[in-house]
């Protein structure tokens, strides 16, 4: 069978939950990096498959997935072996539960936050305060457990870990970070031990961004 195909950005949050929940499900696919930079994500080609430009789209053969979320659900349904939205209808409850409260609630601080330290601007109260209570409940749970999906990573954690990764790459460009975002792993060692568990998971190291190392 051709496998599928990832169209991806190096740097995108979205377009890491894809890869890592292609690699940790086993699936080979094809990589196709676009260059933000140039504009390939906006050349007619592209937005034949996602009229928005955006990242990431997965094509399948004749199915083309645009949104994230969506592409992970896809590819549990599609691929059965390994899931990631749980082993039964109770846990895929609780990981879709986290995973929209995450949408809900952590995002717009990620976002907010990772923004404002790429771009030297200053860190709304607000967005910190509220990243900060999100991730302190966060490591609180992986204080009695090694991942957030149980024994095993799942789609919640699949959607944490780019993110903390963005604001530590923030953090790594600003150079001079409020102490409490800079300190967001080394202050909960909870939550640095379940990162240093995720990178050390076969095949998750190469998809790390490149233009990140």
């Amino acid at each position: 069978m051709t496998p599928p195909v990832l169209y991806w950005i190096s740097g995108s949050p979205p377009s890491w939950r894809v890869m890592l929940a292609l690699t940790l499900k086993g699936i080979p696919f094809t990589s196709k990096r676009l260059d933000h930079g140039a504009g390939e994500n906006k050349q007619p080609a592209y937005l034949a498959l996602n009229p928005k430009g955006q990242v990431p789209t997965l094509v399948d053969g004749d199915v083309v997935i645009r949104e994230s979320l969506a592409v992970l659900a896809w590819l549990d349904r599609a691929y059965l072996h390994r899931p990631i939205w749980g082993a039964d209808a109770g846990q895929a409850a609780q990981i879709w539960q986290d995973v929209m409260l995450m949408e809900g609630d952590l995002r717009p601080a990620v976002t907010v936050t990772a923004q404002s330290l790429l771009r030297g601007m200053p860190l709304p109260d607000a967005e910190r305060d509220a990243l900060l209570v999100g991730v302190d409940a966060l490591s609180k749970t992986l204080e009695t457990q090694h991942f957030l999906g149980g024994g095993t990573p799942m789609a919640n954690d699949i959607w944490l870990y780019p993110a903390l990764h963005w604001i530590a790459r923030g953090v790594v460009k600003s150079g001079a970070a409020p102490l409490p975002i800079a300190r967001l792993t080394e202050d909960r060692p909870a939550l640095a031990a379940w990162m240093a568990r995720i990178a050390a998971l076969p095949g998750v190291a190469e998809t790390y961004p490149p233009h990140w190392r």
